[in-house]
């Protein structure tokens, strides 16, 4: 029997997702597991496997095309069978395959959407890596992107990639091989005017990132509370963990993440989060660690982080963020989170707050570590002391809630043996 493939929802925030390739053929046979499509959604660009084995029957929605969460983009059946594809999916299909209207000429430099992620010379196995910000930038400046070397991870073109070559040797889409004559070569450009600028529309997951925080600051009351943590202990033992194997990579942020999760099972309370004007209780403690990309965020969830060994924690944090800042994170990493923290240490940062991530009650910012003179017995010794702010939704976690939460939380890092237990 034919079996409908919808158009999944590959994080919390997704509403619909352009298709950017389709990695299998009308036609073509399919496993469980396969990759049937890669996908642009509001944060990365994800991959749809396919559940079913059969044959890939009907394509309902072609590449570089949008559809919305739970929309038939595809048909997987037996071979030889006779797609029963419901009214909505036919109607799709229609709407898709319909011969777009004549395209009217663009101004000297307004982006092409047929041109943003055209590779005429690449097969869909083939296709060229690149963050959708370097594709919009490059379409902008009318740069064929298939001629660029990518120096982001595993190749991959970055906006940088393309602004260096900007104005260069770079190929255009439009412009021909041949070399311009002088006439034909731009003017220089006159100097520029006091408040002259240039406006370029937000990337798409910068745009999701505007929006969310705006609604963020704009419903959620926010609260914050400070706290300072001698670091030293954990120190220590990070120190003699990180030379055993089993604990290879270990940061302090892997401490953070453990100290978060032990706070969290001490206080629930600040787990939960405010849905439909009501208390959402999560049945699990699912940590987000808010990681830097290109133009933008994403915060990939471990799940059940209280369970976890330390050692499980550190190989799932390292595997979740790698993915992240690779450009591939998975569906499930996007997903789930009940709580989330931005580290900013590395960067030098004494002491910032965070804002909330919408379906989500708190989150919490840490800074830098810093030798600090500190008082103990009456005595002025040097301590390694960190800075971290628990910032909630304060219509459903008060004051009382958020200082027991970073009481534990101190106390898990000042005395890590607790998080071993």
């Amino acid at each position: 029997m034919a079996v409908e493939i919808k158009m999944p929802q590959l994080s919390d925030t997704m509403f619909s997702g352009k298709i950017l390739v389709w990695k299998k053929n009308e036609g073509d046979a399919i496993k469980r597991g396969d990759i049937l499509a890669e996908v642009e959604t509001d944060k990365a660009n994800l991959e749809i496997e396919s559940f079913n084995d059969g044959q890939l029957i009907k394509i309902m929605v072609p590449a570089q095309s949008t559809a919305a969460v739970g929309d038939v983009i595809a048909v997987i059946g037996q071979p030889g069978e006779v797609a029963a594809v419901s009214t909505s999916a036919a109607a799709a299909k229609s709407a898709s395959s319909a011969a777009p209207p004549a395209a009217k000429p663009s101004p000297v430099g307004a982006p092409s959407s047929a041109k943003i992620l055209a590779h005429p010379a690449a097969s869909s196995s083939e296709r060229i890596k690149a963050s959708p910000l370097a594709r919009k930038v490059a379409a902008q400046r009318n740069i064929d992107i298939s001629a660029l070397h990518g120096t982001g991870p595993n190749g991959r073109i970055t906006r940088k990639d393309v602004e260096q070559v900007s104005g260069t040797s770079a190929p255009s889409l439009s412009a021909a091989s041949a070399p311009r004559s002088a006439s034909q070569r731009p003017a220089a450009a006159p100097s520029a005017e006091p408040g002259a600028g240039t406006l370029r529309p937000l990337s798409k997951m910068r745009d999701t990132i505007a929006r969310r925080m705006q609604q963020s600051v704009t419903e959620a009351p926010h609260f914050y509370s400070t706290i300072s943590i001698r670091m030293d202990q954990a120190l220590a033992l990070r120190e003699v963990l990180k030379a055993r194997d089993e604990y290879k990579g270990l940061s302090v942020n892997h401490f953070i993440i453990k100290a978060a999760a032990y706070a969290l099972s001490h206080e629930p309370r600040v787990n939960c989060a405010m849905r439909d004007g009501q208390l959402f209780e999560p049945a699990s403690i699912n940590i987000g660690i808010i990681t830097a990309i290109e133009d933008g965020l994403l915060i990939p969830v471990i799940r059940e982080t209280d369970r976890l060994a330390l050692k499980d924690l550190v190989f799932e944090a390292r595997a979740a963020v790698e993915r992240a800042r690779a450009g591939r994170p998975s569906s499930a990493d996007l997903m789930g989170g009940t709580f989330s923290i931005s580290n900013m240490g590395m960067f030098e940062v004494e002491n910032f707050t965070a804002i909330i991530n919408p379906g989500q009650g708190a989150v919490l910012a840490v800074s830098a570590v810093q030798q600090l003179p500190v008082v103990e017995q009456g005595q002025i010794t040097i301590g390694k002391i960190m800075k971290a702010t628990l910032s909630v939704d304060h219509r459903i976690i008060d004051g009382l809630m958020a200082a027991t939460w970073l009481k534990h939380f101190k106390e898990a890092l000042e005395l890590p043996a607790l998080m071993t237990v």
